[in-house]
């Protein structure tokens, strides 16, 4: 391998999840340049002196980079290189201002003064007692963990990683990780099996150990729950263990899963296969009885159905409409009947069938009945539109069923259930398995359990599919609402849901087609747009290079002119056009002047009324959208949400949220930002909570607004809003990596919430992920408006393709009256 050494100038790119980094490095070897280098590390401070070790490579588009695959960390190499290092987060109490001042005060002995005699620190300004104690407790925890860094770093893990580490595991740190270097995947946030697994094998450990096997066989089960499986067959986890080992040999991978069987660390369970035969499945172990808790409890509830006189029922019932001036239809009138004398029971149906109306009028017909009624959902946003419509409280389910940090658990559970008759869950089909297990945990023994939900709608984020399972069981008593009120039916959004749902293709309106859409607001609208595809750059990119090389031949050196040469686009040229391009003008091409033209040239077709017409590309477009057209005729304080298929990609949430962040909240004198892995968080931005944090209180899928930023202290506040509900978060720098820019989320983080207005981003670069259930779940997420920006084949791609990746899952089986324990 090459070694490339140098100061990392900043930091352009990082994933959390992946750790790819793109970073810029003044390099010692070539002074005078900013390379740029490519590395898959979890963390990199700008500063930072670093040994890369890997290639060059040449990319197409971003031309020379050096690609790393083993880095090396030493100290700061020059004053400019130790001033960016200590004010980058590494030591609490400094931040940029307070470490220029340090390092201009102490010049080249400024570590010396950290490692010595700190109490001198007090002769730089705006140091007093109070911070050097701050700056001395935070150094001398970092001392103390230098050690455990320094063997850390040895094994491929970086400073953050190490701090977080140390924090976890204190001064046992480096026996816990030799010991078992795959706790480090399970306990510390952002430490995956695959960087685990590098740590172990720099370790000496055998690459068929047995420690080792089970470790896979831990991180496959997980990657299953993760894709929303229960459990896996043999077979798919011997194949799985295998390709990730580069193992040959399955009876270890046997003797693994037999191993973790007798030590309680996985459990198994009988499931028939395709043709009835009896196969092995494998469960974590709390998946398993979350699964068979369910369907436990399921089944007893369901087996007692409560008598209440349906003729006294129903005058109390027409009392109540009457009352309140509610039109129930039959199909309605006849659920709340029934989901009145069920002990559990499910309420599903599409948009505009009435639901809301339904649960309204079966909230007031059990209060009538003097029966007290809970109302709780998945999420914030849709707890905040239950209580709106319902006119009664409702809870989130973390705060419904209290989570307890010092148990890890919800204190709400069997021996202390709700003190409820009656709970009202909307959105269910965001369950999970384990969610809902817990959820019947906490269903007091004689109390009712109305689950609301559209089956339809993409399933929860987590494992299981726990209200489509009731439903397909036949055991669970469930109403479906099918008529579309007249109402719902002049709404856009509405109509064309249910096509999507129906397999059919909408026929949209475009805007550039027919302007006066906008006046007359109409809800659902169609911009056709386009990006390039990864060929099609490349394409561009070749000619617009072997053009300027053509030039730069066509001129003598003394600036002469030459020999006229032959056409250099002619067969013998060295750019030999792909049939896919052969219609292509070059000169056009090479006399675009932006990217929307460049790619208006390659393209074989443009629609008629495709906003490339506009000087627009689907990017520029949603662009647009969401900082000036939505804002003209809907107002500057319309909520706006972009949800993308995917995170990926040009119109991927990666790439869109910085786009966005540039046009509606760039840099500006007096506003405070924070960099943290490359990622850019300001004063005002619109950020995402990514995990569940009962810490802090947030949850997966929480947006709020960035209200403050702290340089010094490497820390953030973001206001959470729901209703009239208000709660503000300070995040320390640990908790940074929970956080994304939320401009544009993923349609499956969507679920749940609902937003005033929303662009859709829809083309083939999101092949995998078109399909029709996430384009039903995504045009059902607005309440004014929904603009989708691409083109209509990929629309009809999704449309026509249903997912048929069936989620791994026992819990129909088992309410049908298998396989019970």
């Amino acid at each position: 391998m090459e070694k490339l050494a140098g100061i990392v100038k900043r930091i352009t790119f990082h994933s959390v999840e992946t750790g790819y980094s793109v970073l810029k490095v003044n390099s010692f070897q070539r002074p005078h340049e900013e390379l740029t280098v490519i590395v898959h590390q979890s963390k990199v401070f700008a500063g930072a002196t670093m040994d890369f070790y890997g290639e060059w490579v040449n990319h197409p588009v971003y031309g020379q980079q050096f690609k790393a695959s083993r880095v090396v960390e030493r100290k700061p190499a020059t004053a400019n290189a130790l001033e960016k290092y200590l004010g980058s987060g590494l030591i609490k109490g400094v931040g940029p201002v307070t470490a220029r001042r340090i390092v201009k005060h102490f010049g080249d002995k400024t570590l010396d003064v950290f490692e010595s005699s700190i109490s001198r620190l007090t002769e730089v300004e705006g140091i007093a007692r109070l911070k050097l104690e701050m700056i001395t407790k935070a150094w001398v925890e970092h001392q103390e963990i230098r050690n455990v860094m320094l063997f850390l770093q040895s094994h491929h893990i970086s400073t953050l990683f190490a701090v977080k580490i140390y924090k976890t595991y204190g001064n046992k740190a480096i026996e816990i990780v030799q010991g078992n270097p795959y706790r480090l995947a399970t306990d510390i946030y952002g430490i995956g099996f695959f960087s685990a697994d590098k740590v172990a094998l720099s370790l000496g450990l055998a690459a068929d150990s047995p420690q080792r096997i089970q470790a896979a066989i831990s991180h496959v089960l997980h990657h299953a729950r993760e894709e929303g499986h229960c459990y896996l067959t043999l077979q798919q986890i011997l194949e799985a263990v295998a390709e990730l080992l580069s193992l040959a040999d399955p009876a270890a991978i046997e003797a693994g899963l037999g191993e973790m069987e007798r030590k309680q660390e996985l459990k198994v369970r009988l499931l028939p296969d395709e043709s009835g035969a009896a196969q092995k499945c494998f469960y974590a172990h709390s998946l398993y009885y979350d699964e068979q808790y369910i369907a436990t409890r399921v089944s007893e509830m369901t087996g007692q159905p409560r008598w209440l006189d349906p003729g006294r029922l129903m005058q109390d019932l027409e009392a109540f409409c009457r009352q309140q001036q509610l039109t129930l239809s039959q199909e309605q009138r006849q659920s709340v009947l029934q989901l009145a004398t069920e002990r559990l029971s499910i309420l599903t149906g599409g948009p505009g069938c009435g639901k809301t109306t339904t649960t309204r009028a079966l909230v007031g017909l059990l209060q009538a009945k003097g029966r007290e009624v809970m109302l709780a959902a998945p999420t914030g946003r849709a707890a905040q539109r239950m209580s709106e419509v319902i006119g009664l409280e409702a809870r989130t389910i973390h705060r419904l069923l209290e989570w307890d940090p010092s148990t890890g658990g919800f204190k709400r559970n069997e021996l202390d259930p709700l003190r409820t008759d009656v709970l009202i869950i909307d959105e269910c089909s965001m369950l999970d398995v384990h969610l809902a297990a817990s959820l019947l945990r906490a269903v007091p023994p004689q109390g009712q359990l109305v689950l609301i939900g559209d089956a339809d709608q993409l399933p929860a984020v987590g494992a299981g599919n726990v209200l489509k399972d009731m439903i397909a069981s036949g055991v669970v008593p469930c109403m479906r609402l099918t008529k579309v009120f007249r109402q719902a039916q002049e709404s856009l959004i509405i109509s064309y849901a249910h096509q999507i749902n129906q397999g059919v293709l909408p026929r949209i309106a475009s805007p550039f087609h027919v302007p006066q859409v906008w006046q007359e607001k109409k809800d659902c609208l169609f911009i056709d747009s386009e990006e390039a595809t990864a060929q099609e750059l490349r394409f561009i990119s070749k000619v617009k290079r072997l053009s300027g090389e053509k030039a730069g031949k066509a001129t003598g050196k003394q600036g002469q002119a030459a020999e006229p040469e032959s056409d250099p686009y002619s067969q013998g040229s060295d750019l030999s056009i792909p049939a896919k391009f052969s219609h292509v003008d070059l000169d056009a091409l090479l006399e675009a002047r932006s990217y929307s033209q460049e790619l208006k040239e390659v393209l074989r077709r443009v629609h008629p009324w495709s906003s490339l017409h506009y000087g627009l590309s689907a990017v520029g477009m949603v662009e647009k959208l969401y900082e000036a057209i939505i804002p003209k005729y809907f107002g500057r304080g319309a909520e706006i949400q972009v949800l993308s298929p995917m995170t990926k990609g040009s119109l991927g949430t990666h790439n869109l949220n910085k786009v966005i962040q540039e046009k509606v909240n760039p840099p500006a004198a007096g506003k405070a930002q924070l960099t943290v892995g490359g990622r850019i968080f300001r004063e005002g931005d619109r950020v995402i909570q990514k995990r569940n944090n009962y810490d802090l209180n947030v949850f997966n899928g929480d947006i709020g607004l960035v209200s403050g930023v702290d340089n010094e202290e490497m820390e953030l506040s973001v206001r959470f809003t729901a209703g009239e509900q208000e709660k503000q978060v300070n995040y320390s720098k640990e908790n940074l990596l929970e956080l994304e820019l939320a401009y544009a989320i993923t349609i499956h983080k969507s679920q749940g919430s609902e937003f005033e207005t929303v662009i859709i981003p829809v083309v083939t670069q999101h092949f995998g992920m078109l399909f029709r259930n996430l384009i039903y779940t995504g045009i059902t997420r607005a309440k004014k408006l929904v603009v989708f920006v691409g083109t209509r084949k990929a629309l009809s791609l999704a449309v026509s393709k249903q997912n048929t990746a069936t989620r791994q899952t026992a819990l129909a089986y088992l309410l049908q009256g298998h396989g019970r324990c």
